[in-house]
């Protein structure tokens, strides 16, 4: 048992040498093809233009932002008030059923049932247009912001048609940016001045 110990561990002794070599070898004969590369990368990505844009702030600061943000916040509200009426008016409807088992007040036990099966499609119809008004609005908004990001996307093709930057980076992705390739509230003056231009 003890050979055999023995035999492993030199085994892994030599390994451990021969790997040493080969790392040392490695490292000796590559240091140089290493270190040029990658100064030969610094020098290319210094060539490079780069600004970015702080697209949290040209949002709250972009008028038609606000205008499409209005928008959406205005057929919100006369969605929801639309349908707090119709659930007012089920629960309205609903209280008078009970009041009206509570005092035996129909004429059949077969006009109840059928009174009863009556709320209970309301209430499933109300369910369901809870749902659709949900995806409606969801879906407006979705549309609102394509057609935001639109707008912006197509300024910036504008605003950068000389080639001025080679990337147009959004600061939310950056994990560090110099604050002196911050263009924000260049492009914030631009697209207000172009929206109230196109406004008038």
């Amino acid at each position: 048992m003890q050979k055999i110990q023995q035999i492993i561990l030199i085994v892994f002794g030599l390994a451990i040498i021969a790997l040493f070599f080969i790392v040392f070898n490695l490292d000796h004969k590559g240091t140089n093809s290493i270190n040029n590369t990658n100064i030969k990368d610094t020098t290319i990505n210094r060539h490079h233009k780069i600004a970015f844009v702080n697209v949290d702030t040209l949002l709250k600061k972009y008028e038609f932002y606000e205008v499409l943000e209005k928008k959406l916040l205005d057929k919100q509200k006369s969605l929801e008030n639309d349908l707090n009426k119709k659930m007012s008016d089920f629960e309205k409807e609903a209280q008078a059923f009970q009041r009206k088992v509570q005092t035996n007040s129909f004429l059949s036990q077969e006009s109840a049932q059928r009174q009863e099966q009556e709320l209970m499609i309301k209430q499933q119809n109300l369910y369901k247009l809870r749902e659709q008004l949900s995806n409606e609005l969801a879906q407006e908004s979705q549309n609102l912001e394509k057609q935001l990001l639109d707008t912006v996307t197509n300024f910036l093709k504008e605003f950068n048609a000389s080639k001025k930057y080679d990337y147009i980076l959004n600061k939310a992705a950056l994990l560090y940016g110099d604050e002196a390739l911050d263009i924000t509230d260049t492009l914030v003056n631009l697209l207000n001045q172009r929206y109230k231009a196109i406004s008038k």
